[in-house]
C-alpha cells in the first residue's frame, strides 16, 4: 500500500480542536473532512458513550480500525481521530502507513479548562459515570497524556492549539502540510 500524502490524520487528546480545525483545515486544503467518531456513530447508530458502556473499549476499538480500514482507501481526506485511537497498535500502523499524521498540542490545564462541562466523554468519568472536579479532570488528562506520548510524538507535523487563533493555525498547518508533502516522497 502506498502512503498516500492526500490522508491527513489529525491526532490529539479530546478538546485540542480536531474536530474544530479538522473541516477548516479540509477546507483549505479543497479535501474532505470525516470526523472517525462522528462516522463510527453513525454507522453503530449509538454514541461512543452507549458503545464504550454497553461493549467495552475493546469492542470500541474494534469498530475503530474497521472504520480506518475503509477510510485510507480514499484519498483527499483530514481526518479527525479520536482521543485513543493511535493506543491501539493496528489501528497505529494503518495511519503511519497511510497518510501524515498531524498531534494537536494542547497542556493539561487547558485541556481541563475546554473539557470540565462535557460529559460525552467516557475517559473523563469517575467510578459509575461520576462527573469529576477539574483538578480531577486535569489529573486523569495528565496520565492518560503520559501513556499516549510516545505515540503522539512520532506524529509527520506537530503544532501547538493552545495560544493561536483558530485560522492562524490553520495556516500554520496548511504550509506545514504542504511544505511536508512537497519534501517526502510517497513509499510504495
Amino acid at each position: 500500500m502506498n502512503k498516500e500524502h492526500t490522508l491527513i490524520f489529525l491526532t490529539g487528546f479530546s478538546g485540542s480542536g480536531k474536530s474544530t480545525i479538522g473541516p477548516l483545515l479540509a477546507n483549505s486544503l479543497g479535501y474532505e473532512f470525516v470526523d472517525l467518531d462522528q462516522s463510527i456513530e453513525k454507522s453503530a447508530g449509538k454514541s461512543i458513550t452507549q458503545i464504550f458502556a454497553e461493549s467495552g473499549e475493546e469492542f470500541f476499538r474494534a469498530l475503530e480500525l474497521r472504520s480506518l480500514t475503509e477510510l485510507v482507501k480514499q484519498n483527499r481526506l483530514v481526518v479527525s481521530l479520536g482521543g485513543g485511537v493511535l493506543e491501539n497498535d493496528q489501528s497505529y500502523a494503518l495511519i503511519k502507513k497511510s497518510g501524515t499524521l498531524v498531534y494537536l498540542k494542547s497542556p493539561s490545564k487547558i485541556l481541563a479548562r475546554r473539557l470540565c462541562n462535557k460529559t460525552d466523554r467516557p475517559l473523563l468519568r469517575g467510578e459509575k459515570g461520576r462527573k469529576l472536579s477539574r483538578e480531577e479532570i486535569e489529573e486523569k488528562i495528565t496520565t492518560i497524556l503520559a501513556k499516549r506520548e510516545p505515540r503522539y510524538k512520532s506524529a509527520d507535523i506537530t503544532v501547538e492549539t493552545d495560544i493561536k487563533r483558530i485560522g492562524s493555525t490553520v495556516e500554520e498547518l496548511t504550509r506545514k502540510i504542504e511544505r511536508y508533502v512537497r519534501n517526502t516522497p510517497a513509499t510504495a
